[in-house]
């Protein structure tokens, strides 16, 4: 695609959110979700033969499989990412399928439409697998600001909030403020959220503004920046909304993660030192580890 109209440029400077539609295929994303699948079943199967489950739940689809198997032996709400079934599923998950999403050419232009072709992929990402009446994937409201340290207040960030099925209200899409980007960085307190598990901000301090929900199709895009105020509300729904959390930035700036390297996603000045695989991406972080 050809990257952001004025128009979008101009909503997305003005309101600090905007979504893009139809930016990745399919196809595009069938890879990551086939590895998640491969994870999923993995870790079934393992609960399966230490006789810890008492079904596979072969039949069930992508988002529902998951969800099937954590709530045949636990209550959803006490589910955590720390639990067995969730191995390998969360966090900063480095493969393929990841590495052709962050570095998709949609997404690259689109973040070129903003801040140039330098860019880098910024090293604080996340995938989630948000399950139905799960308390520890309910995010309260904040800042990403408020999740990295200071010296990245000035830098300009295109957050990108790419979900891996469709996100509805039902099944817990994000919810942002209308021109919050434009307040400094709130405090953030700990142990928000129905599980006590996240920074966020408290009521009282939020600014006033539009509570914008924002549900987006499978294969768009969410873009906000990192001062912009939202969260994201309950699963009430029957089955999962997977979603990733990708940022990028100008290499030239702070991060708010200067132990953690990123890697260079795009550059007209310095082409060579574009990581162009999986491999050299596991390279920059395994550098970092043995440093």
């Amino acid at each position: 695609m050809p990257g952001l109209s004025d128009e979008q440029i101009l909503f997305f400077k003005e309101q600090g959110y905007l979504l893009v539609e139809d930016v990745i295929s399919a196809v595009d994303f069938q890879p990551l979700i086939n590895e998640l699948n491969e994870t999923v079943d993995r870790n079934i199967q393992e609960m399966y033969a230490a006789g810890l489950l008492e079904d596979l739940f072969e039949n069930e689809p992508f988002e529902r499989r998951l969800a099937r198997a954590v709530k045949s032996v636990q209550d959803a709400s006490s589910a955590s990412f720390g639990d067995p079934l969730f191995k390998g599923l969360t966090g900063k998950l480095k493969t393929e399928g990841m590495f052709a999403v962050v570095t998709h050419p949609g997404i690259l232009d689109i973040v070129e439409s903003l801040i140039g072709p330098e860019i880098l992929a910024h090293p604080q990402f996340n995938i989630r697998p948000k399950l139905p009446n799960q308390d520890v994937s309910v995010v309260p409201w904040h800042q990403d600001l408020g999740y990295l340290e200071p010296d990245a207040t000035e830098t300009f960030m295109v957050n990108s909030w790419i979900p891996l099925v469709d996100a509805t209200v039902e099944n817990g899409c994000m919810e942002v403020i209308a021109e919050s980007h434009r307040m400094p960085l709130i405090e953030h307190v700990h142990k928000l959220g129905p599980a006590g598990n996240f920074k966020g901000i408290v009521d009282e301090a939020l600014p006033g503004g539009e509570q914008v929900a924002c549900p987006v199709r499978k294969g768009s895009v969410l873009l906000i920046q990192h001062k912009t105020i939202h969260r994201s509300i309950p699963n009430l729904s029957d089955h999962i909304r997977w979603s990733l959390d990708l940022r990028y930035s100008d290499p030239a700036m702070p991060t708010g993660r200067e132990s953690v390297p990123g890697f260079i996603a795009c550059s007209q000045k310095h082409p060579a030192s574009v990581t162009d695989s999986l491999q050299g991406w596991l390279d920059i972080m395994a550098a970092t580890e043995t440093a």
